[in-house]
């Protein structure tokens, strides 16, 4: 099916009420559009937008013509998903959308195994921050993503996949470090006394970035912030020379074995946790391949934890 732009377009013109800012928004020129909405109007022999009121609102023909493209849409959608299960998932397509952390240090652990299971779904991945993600999954441009909590759009919901500690990394030489403890341990000090010290932490957005913040906020910590990066692995590297403390889950010190001289608490009572979850368009119809997805993804984990 030949994608109908003209849905698109009276919508924008519902959204902004001006033809040049909607030819803005659906980066297109505005003689292009107007002459679309020409040629439309013509060929339907009715006036679908009343151009004599600002800003400019749909014909009542209009509002008609836009209601029932969305019925047209809605049915063809959920052709594509029937015959996505009439074919057994012997083909198809699925758009993951991942925090940045979770592509590099959990995605190895069931992906594979679900591509060869599945081989004729086609995947495509999308990393990108947590605040992106859920703006893509809204204007289902992602079926469906794995990040971690929190999530602060109430239109999405999400099944829980696992959770693991998350660890404040105290450098050697740093005032707080203790030089006896050498495995990880909950913190010995009141977290509050990291009030205004060093940190090295993700960029606003990020998933994990989230969760430090409700931390900060709750124990009135205010960071004095040295350096800000998206890559959870040079966080940690650059908080074990001495930049600054970190925050990172426990999957990055297990993935790779990685052996530092750094001390490693988890905090608050009960212990924050870096909790794994995989979510989606509240009240959606999930594809047959984003179904098949969320379930391999829960057995997977469901039988490793």
């Amino acid at each position: 099916m030949k994608e109908d732009l003209s849905l698109a377009y009276l919508q924008a013109i519902e959204e902004y009420g001006n033809i040049s800012q909607a030819a803005s928004a659906l980066f297109v020129s505005q003689p292009y559009l107007s002459k679309f909405f020409k040629n439309l109007e013509e060929k339907l022999g009715v006036e679908l937008i009343n151009r004599q009121v600002t800003p400019l609102t749909l014909t009542y023909a209009g509002e008609l013509y836009v209601s029932y493209m969305i019925d047209i849409k809605k049915t063809y959608e959920r052709l594509e998903r029937e015959i996505e299960s009439i074919t057994n998932l012997k083909k198809g397509r699925l758009i993951i959308g991942i925090n940045p952390i979770l592509a590099s240090h959990t995605l190895y652990k069931f992906l594979p195994h679900f591509m060869r299971k599945y081989p004729g779904i086609e995947i495509e991945l999308e990393e990108a921050s947590a605040n992106e993600m859920e703006a893509l999954v809204l204007q289902n441009k992602i079926d469906i993503c794995i990040n971690m909590l929190p999530i602060t759009n109430t239109e999405l919901v999400y099944e829980s996949l696992y959770e693991e500690d998350i660890y404040l990394v105290v450098p050697p030489g740093h005032a707080y470090y203790q030089k006896n403890i050498k495995t990880a341990t909950h913190i010995p000090f009141q977290p509050s006394s990291l009030n205004k010290e060093k940190f090295v932490l993700l960029n606003p957005g990020l998933g994990l970035r989230r969760l430090t913040d409700q931390i900060f906020e709750r124990y009135n910590i205010k960071p004095n912030i040295v350096l800000e990066t998206n890559n959870i692995e040079n966080a940690f590297r650059l908080a074990n020379s001495g930049v600054g403390m970190t925050i990172i889950p426990e999957c990055v010190i297990t993935r790779d074995q990685l052996n530092f001289e750094s001390n490693f608490y988890t905090l608050g009572n009960p212990t924050y946790k870096n909790n794994v979850v995989i979510s989606y368009k509240k009240d959606s119809v999930l594809s047959p391949a984003a179904s098949a997805f969320l379930q391999f993804t829960k057995e997977k984990y469901g039988a490793s934890h």
